[in-house]
């Protein structure tokens, strides 16, 4: 009986530590992985606005009245006044060292400045203007993004700002990526990016969702917090009037006041850039996400009971990179631009234009903007929704 109990405790304690194995080890000694770059350069936080400048990397577009602002990867923004859409004029450039995401609300810009926000009011743009700063925010920098990434130096806050990683061999590291690349919760990006909404602005933080209160709009005051644990979020979109945050193949569900998880859909691709209206949901696939799909547009039922969603029809419409919607059509910008009437049961193509490898589309009222790697184009719908007029070019 006791030899029995001697082998029945063995074999438990060799389940137990069988159990406890890790697959992936932490390893020591010089392994490969990256180090931070750091730099002293007090001009790092300083944001200016300078005359205008030829664009180079340009990036996402933004409307503010009259203005468009176009993002310049990892710089700034360019600022063009669009009050004659059919000779717009570039009014000047907003530099923004270690600039990734920007949201517009009313008549200031809220961008990040490395891990700091910075709140600039666009009717005082100028050389001596006065801007509002919260600081140490994100940390979006403490460590290197991407898929292929695994160990890495710990960031020492007293050598610098980090603005940028390097592949080095480390001895002993102490810092190592929360999971692997090419599994849900692999670290994409850095920052999840800013959603305002009735005079509030929110964002994830390193472990955090936070509301920041705009009632005095040169200065954002953090209001709540609502802590996260797990996975990085990829990314923060608005579900109509709650938040979503995205974790690649989930969406959480998040109340905009008290920013408790509500639930959360779990069957839409990372692949999808989605926008809902009511009840409906309109996705479609990204190019950028290497998807193993053609692009198409997918119409879901959204249910608040459940954790899936019902796909009601989908369409081909070819390669796409962004899409908005205007009344009852849809703009998707792709190879060309292609214009889908959603008001019936099933969408279908009302129209398609077929110049241009456009990247991103915005609307300003009747007019729609959309960019490609040479300039900016802008069109009307005034006359016909389904057959844009071509107003003007501005090349970079």
């Amino acid at each position: 009986m006791i030899r029995l109990l001697q082998t029945y405790v063995l074999f438990t304690c060799c389940c137990l530590l069988a159990a406890c194995h890790d697959d992936n080890p932490w390893q020591r000694g010089m392994v490969d992985g990256y180090a931070p770059i750091y730099s002293t350069d007090a001009s790092l936080k300083q944001i200016s606005f300078q005359p205008p400048r030829k664009t180079v990397n340009g990036g996402k577009l933004f409307t503010a009245g009259t203005n468009v602002l176009q993002e310049e990867i990892d710089s700034g923004l360019h600022v063009i006044s669009y009050q004659d859409p059919a000779h717009p004029v570039k009014t000047g450039f907003l530099r923004i060292p270690g600039f990734e995401v920007a949201a517009i609300d009313g008549d200031y810009l809220y961008v990040n400045n490395y891990d700091d926000l910075i709140a600039i009011p666009l009717k005082a743009l100028s050389a001596d203007m006065t801007i509002g700063r919260v600081a140490g925010i994100w940390r979006q920098l403490n460590y290197p993004a991407g898929p292929d990434v695994d160990y890495f130096e710990c960031v020492d806050p007293s050598k610098g700002v980090v603005i940028g990683w390097r592949k080095a061999k480390i001895n002993n590291p102490q810092c190592r990526r929360q999971s692997r690349g090419g599994h849900p919760g692999g670290m994409e990006h850095n920052n999840a990016g800013l959603v305002v909404l009735r005079k509030k602005l929110y964002l994830v933080s390193a472990e955090s969702l936070d509301m920041y209160s705009l009632s005095s709009p040169e200065l954002p005051k953090l209001a709540k917090s609502y802590g996260l644990q797990g996975s990085r979020v990829d990314s923060m979109i608005l579900l109509n009037d709650e938040l979503g945050l995205v974790y690649r193949s989930s969406i959480y569900r998040h109340d905009t006041a008290s920013l408790e998880s509500l639930s959360f859909y779990d069957n839409l691709s990372f692949c999808l850039k989605l926008t809902a209206t009511g009840n409906t949901a309109y996705a479609i696939s990204s190019r950028k996400n290497v998807c193993k799909f053609s692009s198409s547009l997918f119409k879901f039922k959204l249910r608040k009971d459940t954790t899936g969603v019902i796909e009601l029809n989908r369409l081909e419409v070819g390669m796409a990179n962004a899409f908005l919607i205007v009344g009852k059509y849809m703009y998707i910008a792709g190879e060309g631009m292609t214009i889908v009437d959603i008001a019936g049961a099933a969408p279908a193509i009302a129209g398609q234009l077929f110049i241009g490898n456009y990247s991103d589309i915005v609307n300003n009222g009747n007019f729609l903007l959309l960019h490609d790697d040479k300039q900016i184009s802008c069109y009307s719908i005034a006359a016909s929704p389904v057959s844009p007029t071509l107003i003007s070019q501005l090349p970079y």
